[in-house]
C-alpha cells in the first residue's frame, strides 16, 4: 500500500465548498460513520469506522457511487459491532455481503453495478477533472443488496460522503493534437523536468485518461495516447504505423517539462504488445511496463520503417460461454506457431517490467510472458523483472479501481470474461502500482522517486 509519507492531503475545506457533508447524518444522532481521509487521491487507502451502535449490533455498510453516465454502483458488507458499539473495517471481518473476511478496502474495491443496472458494466473514469463521490451508509441488521436499494428500504442510521481524486493538486491536463498524434498529456505539479511515459490501453479503443492522471499525481508525466476509434484516428484496428508512436515520443521529448533524453511506455492488453514494439523499434523508449499483454503483435499488422510485422490472429470459434460472458482464453493463436508475429524484444535497448495476472481469462498472459522471457534469456539478456499475482485477472488497474470479473466489450459485441477473484485482485493492484512507479523512476531517472 502507499505509505503515509506518500499521501497527498486535500484541503479540509474542499468538501464543504462542494456542499458535501463530512459529518454523518443519521436517524439516530448517536450513530456516526466516518471515512478517513474524507478526501484523497484514488490510489490511497482509507479507514472506515462506525461509532455509537449498541454492543454486538448487526449492521450493513453500503457504499454507493454513480458514474458520468449515471450508472449506479454499490457494495455491501455485514459487520457486528464490538462490545463498545464500534465497527472498525480496518481490523474487523465482514460476515457477508459483497465480500467476507478481513478486507479494509473491500467496500471500494468491490463496487459493482446495482441490481437495477446491466450487470456486465465496467466502471471507467471518464471525467478525471472531477472526483468520484461516494456515499457510505450504515443500516441496522444484515440486509441484502436488494433490500438496501429498495425504495421502501428503512432509513440509514448514518451516512457520510467521501471523495476520491484522480488528479492531485497542481496536476495539469493538456489535450494533445500534435501532427497525427491524439491524446492527453498530464503533467505533475511543479517545474520539472519529469520522467515521461506513453500510456496505452487495449482493443476497446478511444481515449482513457485515468491511469495517466494518477501517474502524474505521483510525479510521472504521462501521455494518454489514443491509437484508434478516437477523434480523426482510424475507426477500427486495421493496421498500425510505428511512425505514429514515434511522433508521440517526439512530442513528449520536445516538451520542456519532460526529462531528456528517454521516455517509458505503459500498456495493458493490446497496449502491452505495443509497449514491446515501442521499446524494440523506438530507441528513445528505455522502460516498458507490460500488463497482461502478448509477446507477439496481436491482430493488426504493424508497419515498420522498411518492413511489416504481421498480426497474430484470433479464432473466434473457440469462445466458450461462462455465466453469460464469453471466455476468450483459447481464441488467440499461439505465437510460437506464428514466429513471424513475435516482437524481437531481445534487440531492444530497454528494460522491461512484466505484470502478470495468473487468473487472466482474456489472454494467456502467463504463457506470453514465459515466451518473452525465454527469448530474452536465449539472447543473454537480463533486462527484465516479472511480477506474477495469484487469483488476479486481466484488468490490473491502479489501486482501488472496482474489481470487474466480466463486462461488455465493443470488439466482441458482448460481455467478456476477465478473470480474477476480488480480494487478491485488489491487493495485487496495490502492489503492482508501487512496483510500476518504482520501476519507472529507477529506469527513467536513475533514482528512486519520492511520491
Amino acid at each position: 500500500m502507499l505509505q503515509a509519507s506518500k499521501v497527498l492531503q486535500f484541503s479540509p475545506n474542499y468538501l464543504s465548498s462542494r456542499n458535501i457533508l463530512t459529518m454523518a447524518s443519521a436517524a439516530s444522532t448517536d450513530v456516526q460513520v466516518s471515512v478517513t481521509p474524507s478526501s484523497c487521491l484514488h490510489d490511497e487507502p482509507v479507514q472506515i469506522r462506525v461509532e455509537g451502535l449498541s454492543p454486538n449490533q448487526d449492521v450493513t455498510l453500503n457504499m454507493s457511487m454513480k458514474d458520468t453516465r449515471n450508472v449506479h454502483y454499490i457494495s455491501t458488507a455485514h459487520y457486528r459491532a464490538d462490545s463498545n458499539g464500534q465497527v472498525d473495517v480496518e481490523s474487523m471481518e465482514s460476515l457477508g455481503g459483497s465480500y467476507t473476511g478481513h478486507f479494509p478496502m473491500g467496500l471500494i474495491g468491490t463496487l459493482h453495478p446495482a441490481p437495477s443496472e446491466y450487470k456486465f458494466t465496467r466502471f471507467f473514469k471518464r471525467d478525471v477533472l472531477n472526483p468520484n463521490i461516494l456515499e457510505l451508509s450504515v443500516f441496522d441488521r444484515h440486509l441484502t443488496e436488494e433490500e438496501v436499494c429498495a425504495p421502501e428500504s428503512e432509513k440509514a442510521l448514518a451516512s457520510t460522503k467521501h471523495e476520491r481524486h484522480y488528479m492531485g493538486p497542481g496536476v495539469q491536463r493538456i489535450p494533445v493534437r500534435y501532427g497525427k498524434v491524439r491524446g492527453t498529456l498530464f503533467l505533475p505539479a511543479g517545474e520539472g523536468p519529469f520522467p515521461g511515459v506513453v500510456d496505452m490501453f487495449g482493443t476497446a479503443g478511444g481515449l482513457l485518461e485515468y491511469r495517466s492522471a494518477q501517474l502524474a499525481s505521483r510525479g510521472i508525466a504521462a501521455l494518454s495516447l489514443a491509437f484508434f476509434a478516437y477523434d480523426d484516428l482510424p475507426k477500427t484496428l486495421e493496421e498500425f504505423n510505428i511512425s505514429y508512436f514515434e511522433e508521440a515520443v517526439e512530442f513528449l521529448l520536445k516538451h520542456e517539462k519532460i526529462m531528456k533524453p528517454h521516455v517509458g511506455a505503459v500498456g495493458v492488453s493490446k497496449g502491452g504488445d505495443l509497449v514491446l514494439s515501442l521499446a524494440t523499434y523506438i530507441p528513445e523508449v528505455k522502460a516498458g511496463v507490460w500488463i497482461n499483454g502478448c509477446n507477439a503483435n496481436v491482430q493488426s499488422a504493424l508497419n515498420l520503417r522498411d518492413s511489416v510485422l504481421p498480426g497474430l490472429e484470433f479464432d473466434f470459434g473457440k469462445i466458450e460461454i461462462v455465466n453469460g460472458a464469453m471466455d476468450c482464453f483459447e481464441i488467440v493463436h499461439n505465437p510460437a506457431d506464428y514466429p513471424e508475429t513475435i516482437i524481437p524484444i531481445e534487440k531492444a535497448d530497454a528494460d522491461f517490467l512484466f505484470l502478470v495476472g495468473n487468473s487472466d481469462r482474456n489472454w494467456k498472459s502467463v504463457m506470453y510472458c514465459e515466451q518473452a522471457i525465454e527469448r530474452l534469456k536465449k539472447a543473454g539478456r537480463n533486462n527484465y523483472e516479472v511480477h506474477s499475482y495469484e487469483l488476479t485477472g486481466h484488468l490490473i488497474e491502479p489501486p482501488y479501481s472496482p474489481f470487474c470479473l466480466s463486462s461488455y466489450h465493443k470488439l466482441i459485441s458482448g460481455p467478456i470474461l476477465w478473470g480474477g477473484v476480488p480480494k487478491p485482485h485488489v491487493r495485487a493492484q496495490e502492489e503492482a502500482w508501487e512496483t510500476m512507479l518504482d520501476f519507472l523512476f529507477k529506469n527513467l531517472t536513475n533514482m528512486k522517486g519520492k511520491l
